[in-house]
């Protein structure tokens, strides 16, 4: 049928994409019923082909996705992702210890890339699963969203501080979102691929500096990261009130429930929310021999271009 314009059946006042899954396989594969006849099929009209229906299985967008319940904890996909991750990390972070500086630094670039790259998705996943959502909800501003430019910039230019806030801000925040996804719709929606790959790649990041690139943290570098975190903090929440969202839940914890319910109302776990970070901060300094002033390590980026 390629080239040619191929028609379907439909009812008077009924549109293409209402049709049921029965009406879409016999206007595929009975074309003849199509024709002009006696009785019920005179008054039916031809429509072109890209006006029938996808295939339930493929179908995405508000009439598909809104029946779709949201991604449960623990549940066989939240599982399946954890674990399609963890090998994932497996084998970049064993690229990344390669031998062979090219493929050390291919990994890296790469890596770096699919952490810009992972901001697509979330974009699409928005479009395709909740088209009703405003522009405001759909900028990059979560906290996460920050720390996937971050990480790629960390990856590519060998700054101690800028890789010492992709190290402690992901493992500290990033991650407790793997471990307690708050996930709108879940398998097989665009939603689901992109929040475990946006987050997959940050956390990844974060391994891969001091586990592949060799870097190491000063004594005091994780208040660099935690006053940092604080600050976005404080700049996104006048962006909230002026568009009325949540990014960064400083308005209110996320609806799907997290952590940061076990911490009171609003504006109490704002509060208290930080003291677990600055004492994972701490802890995942001890690993660590002591390096009074860090250690940078490698990067695919010549040392004397970096500024911080």
């Amino acid at each position: 049928i390629t080239g040619a314009t191929f028609t379907g059946i439909v009812a008077p006042g009924q549109s293409g994409r209402q049709q049921t899954a029965d009406q879409y396989e016999q206007a595929l594969f009975h074309p003849q019923a199509s024709m002009p006849g006696e009785g019920e099929f005179a008054s039916l009209k031809p429509i072109p082909l890209f006006a029938l229906p996808l295939p339930p299985s493929f179908c995405y967008g508000e009439g598909c996705m809104n029946g779709v319940p949201p991604l449960e904890f623990a549940g066989v996909s939240h599982w399946a992702a954890l674990a399609a991750l963890l090998a994932a990390g497996a084998c970049i972070l064993e690229l990344g210890q390669s031998y062979k500086k090219t493929v050390r630094n291919r990994t890296t670039f790469w890596l770096g890339a699919a952490c810009l790259f992972s901001l697509v998705p979330d974009l699409a996943a928005m479009l395709a699963d909740e088209p009703e959502k405003i522009w405001t909800w759909m900028l990059p501003l979560h906290f996460c969203s920050v720390m996937q430019v971050v990480c790629a910039l960390s990856l590519w230019i060998p700054s101690r501080r800028l890789r010492s806030v992709a190290y402690y801000c992901v493992l500290c925040a990033t991650l407790q979102g793997l471990v307690t996804p708050s996930v709108a719709h879940d398998f097989p929606s665009w939603t689901y691929f992109a929040f475990f790959l946006s987050h997959g790649v940050t956390v990844i990041t974060a391994l891969y500096l001091p586990l592949a690139l060799e870097w190491k943290p000063a004594r005091w570098d994780f208040l660099w990261a935690f006053l940092l975190a604080n600050a976005y903090l404080v700049a996104i929440h006048p962006v909230n009130m002026l568009l009325g969202t949540n990014y960064g839940f400083t308005v209110a914890t996320p609806a799907g429930g997290s952590v940061l319910d076990f911490l009171g109302p609003w504006p109490w776990y704002l509060l208290w929310m930080q003291v677990p970070p600055l004492a994972q901060m701490y802890l995942r300094t001890i690993p660590f021999p002591l390096y009074p002033r860090g250690r940078p390590a490698s990067s695919i980026i010549p040392r004397s271009y970096a500024i911080l």
